[in-house]
């Protein structure tokens, strides 16, 4: 009978302690379930907060960097960046929205395919603050797994984000020809072969605000024509930068077909130089305000001058750029 008095107290004891232990773990694995289910958002910014972007994929990097309201690159003489297409990225990742939280505190982040090659986007504020997103493994077709270093956790995350981001510099670069606007400019002249004209900016119609230009050499359709051309084009291709004489040559800046300079009010001057036209390939190759840098454009149809040209010399032959 002793013994059996003993047997109940001790199974007692364990069943209360086996009874603790379960209660303990359902609250921490319901606790941890409750963490997981909610969604994260980590921080929030506005683009004018971010003064530095970088992007990093398989050992390739790509910096650009805010000055005075204008992105450059850095990596490229501090050309001008694409700041349309820069600010498009920051919104997609100035307040990131996860999807659910999957690990905290993770041991391994290989399983969910980030390493030290994968695709990695970081923004910078004004006190170098880094807030970075390093994207793993596809879940499937719409959502990613992402890590946050800042939380030190990983989250799925609609892939959109990171699908905009691209590798190639080039694709940062801007993409303008000659950024003005129509209300700035004091006056614009150009030349084509010995003919120098000057364009004229008119007073703007008080309903439309639109302003015109006119000159005494050429019609004023073909003024509006050619300063549209000038306002609206895009760089198509970045040929070379910095190119020697010689290639230079070769693309035609030794005997450019046109030259033109943008004078503004401010006393600043914009500078386009024509060399070789392609009617076939439908490009003109030109430099932009006195740089080496080789570019491609749209093409124009500089026979238009022609005419004043042979008015000019009493010719009739009709002469192409």
């Amino acid at each position: 009978m002793k013994r059996t008095g003993w047997l109940i107290p001790i199974l007692v004891f364990i069943l209360s302690i086996s009874i603790l232990f379960f209660y303990q773990k359902e609250q921490n694995t319901f606790s941890l379930a409750n963490t997981i289910e909610v969604p994260s958002i980590l921080w929030t910014l506005v683009p004018t907060d971010v003064h530095k972007v970088v992007y990093s994929y398989a050992g390739n990097q790509i910096e650009a960097v805010r000055q005075d309201n204008i992105w450059v690159l850095p990596n490229l003489n501090n050309q001008h960046a694409d700041d349309l297409y820069i600010y498009t990225i920051i919104e997609n990742f100035a307040e990131p929205i996860f999807n659910e939280v999957i690990e905290i505190a993770p041991q391994d982040l290989s399983k969910y395919g980030i390493d030290e090659t994968s695709m990695t986007f970081s923004l910078y504020d004004k006190e170098n603050t880094e807030y970075s997103l390093i994207k793993g493994d596809s879940v499937n077709k719409t959502t990613d797994y992402v890590y946050a270093p800042l939380s030190n956790t990983v989250y799925t995350m609609d892939s959109s984000a990171f699908v905009s981001l691209k590798i190639d510099e080039v694709d940062w670069r801007n993409k303008q020809l000659l950024d003005f606007n129509l209300s700035d400019v004091a006056q614009i002249s150009f030349s084509y072969k010995s003919v120098n004209a000057v364009l004229t900016p008119i007073a703007s119609d008080s309903e439309t605000d639109e302003i015109t230009f006119t000159s005494s050499n050429i019609n004023d359709a073909l003024a509006a024509e050619f300063v549209h051309f000038l306002q609206s084009s895009k760089i198509q291709q970045f040929i070379t930068d910095n190119a020697s004489e010689h290639v230079l040559s070769v693309y035609g800046f030794n005997n450019p077909s046109l030259k033109c300079t943008i004078s503004l009010k401010s006393g600043s001057k914009l500078s386009l130089v024509i060399g070789n036209i392609s009617k076939e390939e439908n490009i003109c190759y030109a430099t932009i305000n006195g740089s080496n840098n080789i570019v491609a454009i749209p093409y124009f149809d500089l026979s238009q001058f022609s005419a004043l040209y042979a008015q000019l010399h009493g010719e009739t032959e009709d002469y192409l750029g």
